[in-house]
């Protein structure tokens, strides 16, 4: 398939999706998150996802919670459903991800603080396994072209910081181990869930979910405002992964 005619086939996705969604004017600053918004990130984090030629457990997990979080900001019972379809047609497109990002901005107006929150999504799923894989970092570059946004390197620095804290042992919950296939270091967290989501075991579905629900939008890096550092977007990210994969464990042992 040619390259151009993927760009119009997505564009026809995009289009069906949002049933030819009305742009907001130039300059708009917090527009509403439509389907489109989410079509195209889902989009984003499938090209991510299998940059390193697989998507572990971890990805998995943070790809959910990203598409419930979609869902329920969209407040359509369905969209997650065509989300996921989505996902898994673009995470083996031949595409340019650059090109996908500069139709992403030019459609939606995007602001560089808008698109600086779509690479903190990128970058949290790339890290969701502890460590940033070369094919990852590489396809995020292209991202961040896309968007014209210039140097970013500030934002791999506060991740590096961020998860590298982690890995050498300053939270004891933390276990590290040496991957020689790709040269890094690979996290893994036993944590109870919870107790990060500050539930009790005896609380019902319906109760973790409002709770999940609530966490994740006090936590989440869009909710710091354009002022926040690069830091301070790197910790909140790392506590947003926590909340997910806490939820995606309680969902997994509730059979949900």
């Amino acid at each position: 398939m040619g390259f151009w005619f993927s760009l119009f086939i997505i564009g026809l996705i995009f289009y069906a999706l949002t049933k030819g969604y009305a742009k907001s004017p130039a300059g708009s600053a917090h527009k509403a998150f439509s389907e489109q918004d989410a079509a195209f990130l889902v989009a984003l984090l499938a090209r991510i996802a299998k940059a390193d030629g697989v998507i572990n457990e971890s990805e998995a997990r943070y790809i959910s919670g990203i598409l419930d979080m979609c869902e329920e900001e969209l407040k359509d019972p369905g969209a997650r459903a065509r989300l996921k379809r989505i996902f898994d047609e673009q995470k083996n497109s031949q595409t340019s991800i650059e090109e996908m990002a500069r139709m992403y901005k030019s459609a939606r107006f995007l602001t560089n603080d808008e698109c600086a929150s779509v690479i903190v999504y990128l970058l949290h799923l790339a890290y969701a396994n502890g460590s940033l894989h070369p094919n990852e970092k590489r396809a995020i570059d292209e991202v961040a072209r896309g968007f014209n946004l210039g140097d970013i390197s500030a934002f791999y620095a506060s991740f590096e910081r961020e998860f590298s804290r982690s890995w050498q042992g300053e939270n004891s919950s933390w276990n590290s181990s040496w991957n020689s296939k790709n040269g890094s270091y690979e996290s893994k967290r036993e944590i109870d869930p919870y107790e990060v989501l500050g539930v009790s075991k005896d609380a019902s579905f319906a109760e973790i979910k409002k709770k999940y629900r609530e966490l994740s939008r006090k936590h989440h890096p869009d909710f710091l405002g354009a002022g926040a550092s690069s830091d301070e977007v790197a910790k909140a990210t790392k506590k947003t992964q926590e909340i997910n994969e806490a939820y995606e464990q309680i969902k997994k042992m509730k059979g949900e």
